[in-house]
């Protein structure tokens, strides 16, 4: 995380851009792999997993992976009888499948394979927990990191600031609820990343060619993407309904966007063959399971509530809900800005690409101005659908996982709105970048590695969860409890790589890139950084001081519940006087799966 590309104190301090000087801040591949090493190690130094909750949202998924190698079926019942009953299984004719859309699950598949393979070369038994890590690996966390590498040169091309696409990339990669649901087995983050990726595809379609004026050649017949990276874009843009059955609605809009976008036959083809491809393996397994192509489970689930809720309206979206719309975006213990504030700033970034100006050097192409519109519609589709459902918040959750997939398309509205600001006041949007990606740390990567299940009743996770939490020493598994730390000293490699990550950022923009003396550097950079670190300092007292902040009317003893509940069942159990806190609440009793 050394190398750094900045520009000199001059240019940070440069008036207003216009659109023609916009210069786009790719970074070099060395700064992109050492960044995303960073994040890599975040991802998997921690190994949140706690038994007693029996996550439906993830169980189920793992086993149908289970069920897929060892039985070579997708019905879950071997892996049922085997370690217990889980929600969000649907029945029917007396088997039992997973309800969820099936490519998380697809994904798990091999890395089971591999993992009882291993074991069988080694000669040791197979145990649940590490064969849950290997399916979490290669199915959740090492999809996110191949979108990330490419989504932090992609961003590179929106803003003329290192600094505000490191600080938005590092929000998406840590600093939001993406990285509680890539560290489990769910298909939050796997569509996210299956979503975004199409979309950076069909942008880069390149630009038909325009004959000069009184020109008497014909036209040039208009370059096309390639049919493989066409094919790719297609199985991206389907596989983020096959990670996910809301994600359709970015789903559909990607599949216009490249009826669109894409001039050539191949292209075309190509992408009609890679959406094929799990469009007719979702087909296949609703068909093997449900009896009937275009029929998911929802209607069969076990949970005769769940089944209940389903059958309102459209799958359980039966009208407008004002306090859903509201919640999801705002709520100060769950929204989606106060917890990755630096995503605020896409409210007016999505207003300003409905329209983005053709004279902008950064929306010349057509292609890039459809990805673009494109990318403001599946936000807010995804935001208005979510708020139309009956259990919009989506029970024990980090954020509004529902809009999990839309939110790096939101990322972009974003950026593109700081970009404005920059041109304009790049200290000052530069130093809310700072204070925002700081906020967003904490109030999201903070409880995302350690218990990234909040119940409801948690209104505030940091004060009335995450202190109490860090006053017993109780941490989630990871990697420095094998290497003999315990408490919150195994947790302490990942606190620093998180910093470094930060500073990394902060910095990537403070240093000249001038034949100096680290000294005269230090010197010239110093006033600059100071400034950004200032106003960040001030943004983030701002902006969190509200998540530490408990609300007048609260129900604290349902809050003293729930931690209890939590540190009495912690994974794994040390001597942590979790006997006082049973006695606090002795008749306290497992949650119910519906609030789960």
């Amino acid at each position: 995380m050394a190398v750094t590309e900045v520009r000199t104190p001059s240019d940070a301090a440069a008036p207003a851009m216009s659109g023609a000087q916009v210069r786009p801040t790719l970074p070099s591949r060395r700064r992109t792999a050492a960044l995303l090493a960073g994040v890599a190690f975040c991802m998997l130094w921690p190994f949140p997993s706690y038994e007693q909750i029996n996550n439906p949202n993830e169980n189920v998924r793992f086993y149908m992976s289970v069920a897929m190698v060892e039985d070579g079926s997708y019905q879950i019942d071997g892996p049922w009888r085997r370690w217990g009953w889980v929600n969000d299984a649907a029945e029917l004719a007396g088997r039992h499948y997973s309800v969820k859309a099936p490519l998380t699950s697809w994904l798990g598949a091999p890395a089971y394979a591999a993992y009882l393979a291993f074991c069988e070369a080694t000669g040791r038994a197979p145990q649940r927990l590490e064969a849950l890590w290997a399916t979490r690996v290669l199915a959740s966390i090492l999809p996110w990191l191949l979108c990330l590498y490419a989504l932090h040169r992609w961003l590179g091309r929106w803003t003329s600031s290192p600094l505000l696409r490191d600080a938005l990339w590092l929000t998406l990669a840590l600093g939001s609820l993406l990285y509680g649901y890539s560290l489990i087995l769910t298909s939050h983050t796997l569509a996210a990343a299956c979503s975004v990726g199409a979309l950076m595809l069909l942008a880069q379609t390149p630009a038909r060619p325009r004959p000069e004026a009184g020109s008497q050649e014909p036209a040039v017949a208009a370059p096309g993407l390639g049919w493989r990276r066409a094919g790719l874009a297609g199985l991206l843009a389907a596989g983020a309904t096959a990670a996910e059955y809301p994600a359709i609605v970015a789903s559909v809009p990607l599949t216009l966007l490249a009826a669109w976008v894409l001039r050539t036959l191949p292209d075309r083809l190509g992408f009609l063959c890679g959406a094929a491809l799990p469009t007719l393996g979702v087909m296949h397994f609703q068909w093997s399971a449900f009896g009937h192509p275009l029929r998911p489970g929802h209607l069969f689930l076990e949970n005769k509530a769940f089944a209940a809720i389903h059958a309102h309206g459209v799958y359980g979206a039966d009208g407008f809900y004002p306090e859903a719309a509201g919640g999801l975006l705002f709520d100060p213990g769950f929204g989606l800005f106060p917890l990755s504030p630096l995503l605020l700033p896409a409210l007016v970034g999505m207003v300003w690409l409905a329209r983005p100006p053709r004279h902008d050097a950064l929306f010349q192409h057509a292609s890039t101005r459809s990805a673009a519109r494109t990318a403001a519609v599946i936000a807010a589709l995804g935001w208005l659908t979510t708020s139309m459902l009956m259990n919009w918040r989506g029970g024990w959750t980090i954020g509004p996982r529902y809009l999990a997939p839309f939110v790096p398309l939101c990322g972009l509205a974003a950026l593109v709105a700081l970009e404005q600001g920059y041109r304009r006041f790049p200290r000052a949007t530069e130093g809310f970048a700072v204070g925002a990606l700081a906020v967003g740390l904490m109030a999201s990567a903070w409880p995302s590695a350690y218990y990234p299940h909040i119940p409801e009743a948690i209104v505030r996770p940091l004060p009335q969860l995450m202190v109490p939490l860090w006053r017993q020493g109780l941490v989630p598994r990871n990697a420095g409890q094998w290497l003999g730390l315990e408490g919150n000293a195994s947790m302490a490699p990942w606190a620093l790589a998180l910093l470094l990550l930060f500073a990394a950022v902060v910095t990537s923009a403070s240093w000249p890139k001038l034949p100096l003396p680290l000294s005269r550097k230090l010197l010239m950079a110093g006033p600059i950084w100071s400034v950004r670190l200032l106003i960040g300092a001030i943004v983030a007292a701002a902006l969190g001081m509200p998540l530490w902040a408990l609300p007048r009317q609260h129900d604290a003893a349902a809050v003293a519940r729930e931690v209890a509940f939590i540190t009495r069942t912690w994974s794994p159990a040390v001597d942590r006087g979790a006997g006082a806190a049973e006695a606090a609440d002795p008749g306290h009793r497992r949650p119910s799966a519906r609030r789960r």
